[in-house]
């Protein structure tokens, strides 16, 4: 996993995205303008997950 974007807010209808993204061996949230260090990010609240093919690695269908 390298990103996810999570939704806050009260419902779909309400809120915004943000997003959390694996840099440098720690999380950031990318939250509009603010960017900060998240050092619990909610990767169970994702929409949308992000990730990175290791490769050297077999292939399972």
């Amino acid at each position: 996993l390298m990103a996810f974007v999570s939704h806050m807010g009260t419902s779909t209808q309400c809120g915004h995205y943000v997003a959390h993204i694996f840099k440098e061996g720690r999380w950031v949230i990318f939250n509009d303008c603010k960017v900060a260090v998240s050092s619990e990010p909610p990767k169970d609240m994702g929409y949308l997950y992000f990730f990175e093919r290791v490769h050297g690695h077999a292939e399972t269908a």
